[in-house]
C-alpha cells in the first residue's frame, strides 16, 4: 500500500485571525516555476515541526519561506528556513517517519499574535476529539486551488479496528501514527494540508481528559516576572501533524471526506528523540505552558 499524499481541509471553516498564533505557512520552491504549499507548527521561537514529505524536494532552505501569526497569508509575519532536518529514516513511498524540523533565519517574538505551542507527551484516545488547520484546497473540484485564509476543522481519533482494516501495519494511534475518521459529517484534511498541526483543546473535552494535563486548560494564572504581568494562554497542545489519507480501495487519488476514508497523522510524542536531538530542545521545554507578558 503507498499512501496518497491528498490533504485538504474539507467540511470546516475560515480560521479567525489569530485563532491559532502556532500555526504556519510554508511555500516551498521545488522548481522556478512551481512551489509547494504545506503547513507547520512554531514549537519554540527558532523551531517549526512540519512533514517530511514537504521538503523532501526543496533543493536548499533558501527555498523554504514561511508565515507566522495570522489565518490571513498576506497578513503574516514572514521568515526564511536556516536549515531544516528530515528524519533520517524517512521513506517517500510510505511515509513512514514523516517529520521534520525546519531552523528559522531568525527566532519570531512571542507574543498574543505569534508563539510557540507546548507538545502533548501523553497518551491518545480512540473518540478523543482534535483540530486541525491548513491552507490546503477546499474541495475535491479538479480546479481547486489553496486558499488564502486557513480552515480549521474538528476530527475524532477512529477505532484502531477500524484503521487497520485500511492499514494492516496500523494498530494503535499511539504509535507512530494518529489515525482520524471523516465522520460526522464528511470532515477531512488533505492537499496543501501536509505538514499542519492536529491539536488538542481541552476547553471542549471531557473532564477525564482534562485532567491528563499537569496545567488545567483555559487556566488564566497571573504572576509577576520583573516587574511586569504575565499571562497563561489558552492550553492547546500539539499531538500530531497531517501526512496522508486512504480508504479501503487504496484510491491512488481517495476523495477528501470518503466516508470510508481515514487520515493518518504524523504522531508527536512517538517522534520525541527525533525532535530533541533536532532542536535542541529538552522535552520539559517542549511541553512548557505559554505564558506572555499581558498586553498593556
Amino acid at each position: 500500500m503507498t499512501p496518497s499524499l491528498t490533504k485538504r481541509i474539507v467540511g470546516g471553516t475560515e480560521a479567525p485571525s489569530h485563532a491559532y498564533p502556532f500555526a504556519v505557512y510554508l511555500s516551498i520552491e521545488t522548481h522556478p516555476s512551481w512551489h509547494a504549499v504545506c503547513g507547520g507548527t512554531l514549537v519554540s521561537p527558532k523551531h517549526i515541526i512540519t512533514a517530511a514529505h514537504c521538503l523532501f524536494h526543496a533543493p536548499s532552505p533558501q527555498a523554504v519561506k514561511l508565515g507566522i501569526g495570522n489565518s490571513q497569508v498576506k497578513r503574516q509575519t514572514k521568515r526564511q528556513a536556516k536549515t531544516f532536518m528530515l528524519h533520517p529514516q524517512f521513506n517517500m513511498t510510505t511515509l513512514v517517519n514523516d517529520i521534520a524540523v525546519v531552523e528559522l533565519d531568525n527566532s519570531v517574538e512571542m507574543n498574543h499574535e505569534h508563539h510557540r505551542i507546548p507538545v502533548y507527551f501523553g497518551n491518545v484516545g480512540e473518540g478523543q476529539r482534535v483540530i486541525t488547520m491548513g491552507w490546503g484546497v477546499t474541495s475535491n473540484a479538479v480546479n481547486a486551488h489553496t486558499v488564502p485564509t486557513m480552515n480549521h476543522v474538528e476530527l475524532t481519533v477512529a477505532p484502531s479496528s477500524k484503521c487497520h482494516r485500511v492499514d494492516p501495519t496500523f494498530y494503535s494511534s499511539n504509535g507512530p501514527f494518529i489515525c482520524t475518521s471523516t465522520l460526522p459529517g464528511s470532515r477531512d484534511e488533505c492537499n496543501g494540508d501536509s505538514g499542519s498541526p492536529a491539536i488538542i483543546d481541552m476547553s471542549t473535552a471531557p473532564l477525564q481528559k482534562r485532567k491528563l494535563f499537569r496545567s488545567g486548560l483555559w487556566k488564566w494564572t497571573q504572576h509577576h516576572r520583573n516587574g511586569k504581568a504575565s499571562q497563561q494562554v489558552p492550553d492547546m497542545r500539539l499531538v500530531a501533524l497531517t501526512s496522508y489519507g486512504d480508504n479501503l480501495n487504496h484510491d491512488q487519488h481517495p476523495p477528501c471526506g470518503d466516508p470510508e476514508g481515514f487520515g493518518f497523522s504524523t504522531h508527536i510524542a512517538y517522534y520525541q528523540s527525533f525532535i530533541t536531538n533536532a532542536t535542541g530542545l529538552s522535552r520539559a521545554q517542549l511541553e512548557e505552558p505559554v505564558q506572555l507578558a499581558n498586553r498593556q
